[in-house]
């Protein structure tokens, strides 16, 4: 059954790392003292909690399942976004290529195997899902097949260090493992603490108590951040990391929210899942959008950067959902949004 509180947690945490990609060079330009770098700080620290939403959610919806079918878990989801992160990056590749910030030849395959930066999150997401099944089987005290797990130390273990043991390491072999490094298996923490969340009964207090946690969270943590940069002598996102405290605990407070709102009759449903759905081609394609806003002159500017930025958010988020959808419409596009 369609879960649209989860459909809104998702829609939300998209928001989030749209702001993030547009605000992030701004955020560095402007004066500390200004009152346009608190607003910034503020905003900036404000979406960080967005990414670990994405695997808290994969946990709700996967590790709560009484069963697990790894078939369709590794074919259907592990395999398709493996696929998506080469095929976007090859197309990234392509644009830098034409643009002539890119060399045809050994830095141009390069460039295809190390990807685009913002889809590192997609191999991080194959490797929580690669680790679903023990984790699954581990919660529910059920079994699993033992070759399941010497697949992932035979694949994951040797075959990736292995890659990396000639003599003079090959920079397209190292970039491959790299995408796949275990150093992204924390992520898999955030899905077990979404798994857990989810399958507890919150108090009908947690809609209100869950954004009040969020902002003092986000308060707290942006005079932290501004405090640190003025002691570096500039903007410094000492908190930003995914892992910093406050950011779990903005994600936390984000997902319990919605998850309260689950068993209310939640108006537009059906339009809520569909952009929900576009959430990941939203993701594939917001940095070719921002490169086009900005050669129409649509950019953030230091002389307004709070407004800029706003503007900037709000036509890209429009931009982005609009393609999306309508390239969901066409059989042939579908299977890359």
């Amino acid at each position: 059954m369609r879960r649209t509180e989860l459909d809104l947690c998702r829609i939300f945490g998209c928001l989030a790392v749209l702001m993030i990609h547009a605000g992030a060079d701004i955020y560095h330009e402007t004066p500390l003292q200004s009152a346009s770098f608190a607003a910034l700080n503020f905003i900036s620290t404000a979406v960080r909690g967005g990414v670990p939403l994405f695997f808290m959610l994969s946990g709700a919806l996967f590790l709560s399942r009484p069963t697990l079918n790894i078939r369709r878990l590794l074919l259907r989801h592990a395999l398709r976004l493996t696929g998506l992160y080469y095929l976007w990056s090859l197309l990234y590749a392509l644009l830098r290529l034409a643009g002539g910030s890119l060399d045809p030849g050994p830095d141009f395959f390069y460039a295809v195997v190390a990807g685009h930066y913002h889809l590192w999150f997609l191999p991080a997401m194959v490797l929580c899902y690669l680790f679903f099944p023990p984790v699954h089987a581990a919660l529910h005290s059920g079994g699993l097949d033992g070759r399941y797990l010497l697949g992932l130390f035979f694949g994951l273990g040797l075959l990736m260090v292995n890659l990396n043991l000639t003599p003079d390491p090959a920079p397209l072999l190292f970039r491959f493992t790299q995408n796949f490094s275990l150093d992204y298996l924390p992520y898999l923490g955030y899905a077990v603490w979404g798994w857990w969340l989810a399958g507890r009964k919150l108090p009908e207090k947690t809609r209100w108590l869950a954004p009040l946690a969020y902002l003092a969270v986000t308060l707290l943590a942006a005079l932290g951040n501004r405090w640190y940069s003025g002691y570096k002598g500039e903007a410094d996102g000492w908190l930003f990391h995914y892992f910093s405290v406050p950011s779990f605990l903005q994600a936390s407070a984000a997902f319990c929210f919605f998850l309260s709102l689950g068993g209310t009759q939640l108006r537009g449903a059906r339009r809520l899942a569909a952009l929900s759905d576009a959430t990941l081609g939203v993701y594939l394609i917001h940095p070719m959008m921002l490169n086009v806003l900005e050669r129409f002159g649509i950019r953030v500017t230091p002389a307004a950067p709070v407004a800029s930025l706003l503007g900037v958010f709000l036509i890209l988020t429009v931009l982005c959902f609009a393609l999306t959808l309508i390239a969901r419409r066409i059989p042939g596009l579908r299977r890359i949004f």
